[in-house]
């Protein structure tokens, strides 16, 4: 499982971080483009939309491994160890299950879209594609949240606030957890 988390997360970073830094580039030299040369690009706007559109929904389940995901605490903090790992369970749970059904609905959508033959308008991309990344960021933060369940169902003397990270781990530590277990020995 170790592989399998090294390997995702990896991907996930890659994918990410370069859909961060051509968003950039192409929006950036469209605006150059556009004012310098008065000339502008016609797939810009598409081109960032897409990016867009994998960075948030593909960042879902990177988010929820590394616990880096919004939370609100306010009643979480004021409880003791028990409550949190019983809130922590049904939170998990009742997350994976919506995650699911919507990486359901994305699926049904990026199907119909399919089906229909529907094409970008500048670059004439498959429509569908588009939509990859939604039901991919949908299933994978599904499969993390459902992880991170079964961890608290396992473990019962820690709770898990991710597959990687039990709760108080990560706070304001941004280092992998491997570099962390080499500083605790």
């Amino acid at each position: 499982m170790k592989l399998f988390d090294t390997i995702l997360t990896k991907f996930e970073e890659i994918v990410l971080s370069f859909s961060v830094l051509f968003m950039a580039f192409i929006l950036i030299g469209g605006v150059i483009s556009r004012v310098v040369f008065n000339s502008s690009w016609t797939f810009t706007e598409e081109v960032g939309t897409m990016l867009n559109v994998t960075v948030t929904f593909f960042g879902i389940g990177y988010c929820a491994r590394m616990a880096r995901h919004i939370s609100m605490t306010i009643v979480y903090d004021l409880v003791g160890n028990k409550a949190k790992k019983i809130m922590t369970c049904i939170i998990t749970l009742i997350t994976s299950v919506v995650m699911f059904y919507v990486s359901y609905l994305a699926f049904e959508y990026m199907m119909s879209v399919l089906n229909l033959g529907r094409t970008t308008a500048a670059l004439r991309l498959p429509y569908w594609i588009t939509v990859v990344p939604v039901f991919l960021g949908f299933l994978l933060g599904g499969i993390e949240y459902l992880r991170t369940f079964i961890l608290n169902v396992k473990d019962k003397g820690n709770v898990h606030i991710s597959s990687l990270y039990k709760l108080g781990e990560n706070s304001e530590d941004y280092s992998e957890p491997n570099e962390k277990e080499g500083k605790d020995k």
